[in-house]
């Protein structure tokens, strides 16, 4: 009997008489000479096989081997043992650790047609692939003496504080005989502390050099928008929002308007620095206003590959808007009509007095 090249029992049997060996995990084989015939040219001897506790899987029938052992083609169980290994188990949030998958077949046959499976990572961003297999590996031997396999080396950024298990690398593949495998690897666990994240704070304030106008009059609103966070902000917007019963009149440098509202834009607010516009309103209505704006903008916290949106609203304080100097003759039409029918009078009376002068 040989397992591979090696002989493992030689020996002769006679009729009747038989040899046990094992196989695989528990299987078992027995020999037995059921009888020998001498007569023609060589002589024939007929045996018995009997197999028990195997799984009928782990069996492979190719053909007839005509040549005896020299030809018979062996299929063993490769068993790939796939190792899943990061550099640093604690990090925080925004840091990057150091992937690196390897495989090695330990069992009595090489594995062949190598098709390994890395599933994306939740909590975590693919930052930089150093190493990777492109393709399926044709063939990884196997033996005390042959290196491990590397199959790809990567980096991954925490985006998240938590306790985490890497999912498991999965490979497929087949024996000598294409019987088919999979090996999944071990999952290493992360604990991800909370780091300091960074983040955009545009403040805004809005200020009137007048809480109290008369109608008609015009007042200015000073607008100072401030980053007091650490991240720059972009794509900043502000638009203020006048209040029926006043006028936009006029807005200094950075102020637009759009659809004839005032609008202010600015591209990148870099965090510690500040902005100021005024613009000016004419009081058209009687009563109390507030001027309001709605601040929009967005950031990254130097973690998450997508930027973060923020959105607020500002207020002015209340503005009192009283009655005009002359709004009393709007009120009151006979202020106006009476002086205008005298101004009449005497105007006829002068006219006529010209006339009789003349002649």
């Amino acid at each position: 009997m040989y397992e591979r090249d090696k002989q493992i029992k030689t020996g002769l049997l006679d009729v009747n008489e038989s040899v046990e060996f094992d196989f695989e995990d528990g299987g078992k084989i027995q020999m037995r000479l059921e009888s020998v015939h001498t007569g023609g040219v060589l002589p024939r001897a007929t045996v018995e096989i009997t197999m028990s506790n195997y799984n009928i899987g782990d069996l492979y029938v190719n053909e007839v081997i005509e040549s005896g052992r020299s030809g018979a083609a062996f299929a063993g169980d490769p068993k790939l043992v796939v190792s899943k290994n990061v550099d640093k188990s604690e990090i925080e949030v925004g840091d990057v650790i150091t992937v690196t998958v390897n495989a090695k077949a330990t069992g009595n046959d090489a594995a062949y047609d190598v098709l390994f499976t890395d599933p994306k990572q939740e909590h975590f961003v693919l930052k930089e692939t150093t190493y990777e297999v492109s393709t399926r590996i044709p063939r990884i031997d196997f033996g005390k003496s042959i290196p491990e396999t590397l199959v790809c080396i990567y980096k991954l950024k925490a985006t998240e504080a938590g306790t985490f298990d890497l999912r498991a690398v999965t490979a497929t593949y087949t024996n000598s005989a294409g019987q088919t495998y999979e090996s999944s690897s071990n999952t290493p666990t992360i604990t991800v502390l909370e780091g300091d994240k960074q983040r955009a704070d545009v403040e805004t304030m809005m200020n009137v050099d007048l809480s109290s106008v008369r109608r008609n009059e015009r007042i200015t609103s000073t607008v100072i928008m401030r980053n007091i966070g650490n991240a720059p902000a972009k794509a900043v917007r502000l638009d203020i929002v006048v209040p029926e019963g006043m006028e936009y009149v006029s807005g200094g440098e950075g102020i637009e308007t759009v659809g004839g509202k005032p609008r202010i834009y600015i591209d990148t607010l870099q965090p510690n620095n500040d902005k100021e516009f005024s613009y000016t309103l004419k009081a058209k209505e009687v009563g109390k206003y507030s001027i309001s704006s709605e601040l929009s903008y967005e950031y990254n916290n130097g973690v998450d590959a997508q930027n973060i949106k923020q959105n607020d609203t500002f207020a002015t304080s209340s503005i009192d808007v009283e009655e005009g100097r002359f709004d009393f003759l709007l009120k009151n039409p006979l202020y106006i009509a009476i002086p205008l029918a005298i101004l009449a009078a005497i105007g006829i009376h002068i006219y006529r007095r010209h006339r009789e002068y003349r002649y």
